[in-house]
């Protein structure tokens, strides 16, 4: 999906932040879709960093109604403790911006 759209869009030649990607339960991560947007040139934005405020561990249409942690995270990358949820996906987090 996102490299069809990419495709769609380089033909605006725009400079292009993809705003939408992170979904660990419907198998977008990190590892698959960061290194095709570094390669890209594309920018990205993850809003859930640290799991508590806005409660983007849990998937939307994945409620856990006693609140314990679910198995896979939906989206942030880090616990309230700064530990991070997956240390291979922080790793490649920085490796990819230390090429900026």
């Amino acid at each position: 999906m996102h490299r069809r759209v990419i495709e769609l869009l380089k033909t605006h030649d725009r400079p292009m932040i993809c705003t939408e990607y992170m979904a660990r339960t419907n198998d977008s991560r990190f590892s698959t879709t960061l290194p095709m947007l570094a390669k890209n040139n594309i920018g990205a934005i993850n809003w859930g960093l640290v799991n508590g405020k806005t409660n983007t561990i849990y998937a939307w249409d994945t409620p856990i109604d006693s609140g314990e942690e679910p198995v896979e995270w939906f989206h942030d990358v880090f616990r309230k403790d700064g530990t991070p949820y997956r240390q291979d996906e922080v790793d490649l987090i920085k490796k990819l911006n230390d090429a900026y």
